[in-house]
């Protein structure tokens, strides 16, 4: 029998019976500090993601819960919602803790299990990726083995940190990019997201985004706690911010369906162009400022009678 996670079992040699599965130790530790990584009550706050995201989900549905962790969301869609929650979780000893809120616990890794021999024909109103997609080696896989699990008109509704985030703009700026305990840069995250790239991801996967939401977080507020102490730290920030709409979003979330043939090819079209009209208006904006203050600066001179100089000026700067 094979384990439910590569490296979950170590082989014994046993004079007795030969070679023997027992449970590898040092794995089992791990997971278990993992699994109290996610540990938390969800707070009181309409910017937290649980909070957009459960928002999101319809009472009384049945929902897939892919990642679900200790339970803290499958707990209150359970008793807030009264939904019908199947789990799903990598983590034993966090699969232990959640399956009391589900239905059914399904424990592996998405990427690995059989889900059409553990599901069958069951079909769902939701499925969750909350805080997920960033830790699998190959998401669009994963999106797309969970699509024949959908009901009719269901969706799919996502969590993903944004690595353009000004705190992390500002870390490479400074040589670095430190992994945290937690966070934009969260030391089990193997992938890594934009909201063109999420697009993208979505796209290929087979769905189309119904609707954004996202948590906004200033650089001042991440665990980066970045503090601009200097007139350059705070012009360099608002240059990030100047090119980068969403240069403070900590988290995006999305709303998705499944894509009706030939649904999925606009939108990330769309966004290309969006954003190489954003970057023209920037352009003309920044050569209106430059224009204004070359304005000024001649106006200043004319003011101060500098009379050769300023019709020499007067001159050249039409040229410009």
């Amino acid at each position: 029998m094979s384990p439910i996670w590569p490296g979950m079992t170590d082989w014994l040699p046993c004079p007795a019976a030969g070679n023997i599965t027992v449970p590898n130790r040092y794995l089992i530790k791990v997971l278990s500090m993992e699994a109290k990584k996610y540990l938390f009550e969800i707070p009181d706050d309409p910017n937290h993601a649980a909070n957009k995201v459960i928002n999101w989900i319809a009472p009384d549905s049945d929902v897939l819960e892919v990642g679900c962790a200790s339970g803290i969301q499958t707990r209150v869609l359970k008793t807030s919602k009264g939904c019908r929650v199947t789990g799903l979780e990598i983590n034993p000893a966090a699969a232990e803790d959640a399956k009391v809120f589900c239905e059914d616990m399904i424990v592996g890794s998405i990427e690995q299990l059989d889900l059409a021999q553990r599901l069958g024909e069951k079909k769902f109103d939701f499925i969750m990726f909350i805080d997920v997609l960033e830790h699998l080696t190959d998401p669009c896989a994963a999106l797309r083995k969970v699509a024949p699990f959908l009901q009719n008109g269901g969706q799919l509704i996502a969590s993903i940190p944004n690595i353009a985030h000004a705190a992390v703009c500002w870390e490479l700026a400074h040589g670095r990019f430190d992994y945290q305990q937690y966070g934009l840069l969260d030391n089990t995250h193997i992938r890594f997201f934009t909201k063109k790239t999420i697009i993208k991801l979505f796209e290929e996967a087979g769905y189309r985004i119904l609707a954004w939401d996202k948590v906004t977080k200033t650089p001042e507020e991440t665990e980066f706690n970045i503090n601009c102490t200097s007139s350059g730290d705070r012009e360099f920030l608002a240059w990030i911010k100047r090119h980068n709409p969403e240069a403070d979003t900590y988290q995006f979330i999305v709303k998705t369906q499944l894509a009706e043939p030939g649904q999925t090819a606009t939108g990330y079209q769309r966004f290309e162009e969006q954003e190489a009209i954003r970057q023209l208006e920037i352009t003309v904006e920044e050569l209106k400022q430059q224009n204004l203050k070359l304005e000024s600066q001649l106006k200043w001179l004319e003011d101060h009678r500098f009379g050769p100089l300023s019709g020499i000026l007067n001159q050249i700067l039409p040229k410009i």
